[in-house]
């Protein structure tokens, strides 16, 4: 995972002070159960996009072409890679 737990709970933190603040949620929970639950979402979130980078990885290194990682065309052929695969799972890349 790209972000240290720490780091989560500090965007979860920010997360849940804003949506509370801007009376943008109603929670029937506690707020620290409401914050928990962000830190996981967030967490989860974060995995499945490792899952799809590195499903998107291994199938550009199972092309008989090989193609030098980093180059422009890696890239291109990885973006469209992780887009189909995102899509394939109902999941949206920004």
């Amino acid at each position: 995972m790209r972000l240290s737990e720490e780091r989560i709970e500090v965007i979860a933190g920010r997360l849940a002070d804003r949506l509370l603040d801007e009376e943008l949620v109603d929670i029937t929970i506690t707020e620290r159960a409401f914050l928990d639950r962000l830190e996981i979402w967030i967490a989860q979130d974060l995995e499945i996009e490792e899952e799809i980078n590195e499903a998107a990885v291994k199938r550009l290194e199972s092309y008989s072409r090989k193609i030098e990682h980093g180059s422009d065309e890696w890239e291109t052929l990885l973006e469209k890679a992780k887009e189909e695969l995102a899509r394939a799972r109902g999941y949206v890349i920004r």
